[in-house]
């Protein structure tokens, strides 16, 4: 029997689209009934987590708890978080929610360490950043991080906040190539789009590097959840 999974999304909506999306381009499907069964909570209520983390913003934990309990209502057997920075309150969430969830970081952990990575580069939010919460988890995993200094941040931020979530047109996209190139050359054998927002700005603006994007694998372990065939498998 297959099962169903919830998407807690709207952080932001944009990203919560592009995870569905790869779902459904990776899934070996015929029919409509071989997809997967997916419940989208696309929750825009839920406040800025690097806000939270970084400023001491209002926490996200209410809002990611009712949308879990929503989801679970709904008939969801697992739950994932379409952002990276969300899963700084993941072992809250896990207390307080008895639906499992898929762990969108683990998952990107577990395939560098199936690939044999031992350096790799974190692009991701302020907040995600400062958390440390891929660097736990790379650590734990024998594999080396690389993250941006204050200036490189800053330019992640923009491709992040102002050129995606904002929707307004990234000036200079060469800058933001220069900085992948810049740590391809300190020796990251992967960039890491470590925020949900950065797949979606490596397409619009085709960026080029070896990246792993953490929504595809994320994609990929939710089908497999699911009891769905990933194609190529």
């Amino acid at each position: 029997m297959k099962k169903i999974v919830g998407i807690i999304g709207g952080m932001g909506p944009l990203a919560t689209c592009d995870l569905m999306l790869k779902i459904i381009k990776n899934t070996d499907a015929e029919c409509d009934q071989e997809h997967v069964h997916l419940l989208i909570d696309n929750n825009i209520e839920i406040p800025d987590r690097t806000e939270a983390i970084v400023r001491g913003g209002t926490s996200p934990l209410n809002e990611l708890i009712i949308s879990a309990n929503r989801l679970t209502a709904a008939g969801a057997d697992a739950l994932v978080m379409a952002c990276h920075s969300a899963h700084y309150l993941l072992p809250e969430l896990e207390k307080a929610i008895s639906t499992p969830f898929i762990s969108l970081i683990k998952t990107t952990t577990m395939r560098l360490k199936e690939e044999n990575k031992k350096t790799v580069a974190l692009f991701a939010t302020e907040g995600l950043s400062k958390a440390g919460i891929y660097q736990a988890e790379f650590e734990k995993a024998g594999i080396n991080v690389l993250v941006p200094d204050d200036s490189e941040q800053k330019l992640v931020t923009e491709v992040i906040y102002d050129a995606i979530k904002a929707g307004h047109p990234l000036a200079r996209p060469e800058r933001f190539q220069d900085l992948i190139d810049s740590f391809r050359k300190r020796g990251a054998e992967k960039i890491v789009l470590g925020c949900t927002e950065l797949p979606v700005a490596a397409m619009k603006y085709k960026f080029e590097a070896d990246f792993i994007d953490p929504t595809y694998e994320l994609a990929l372990e939710i089908i497999r959840f699911a009891g769905a065939k990933v194609i190529g498998s």
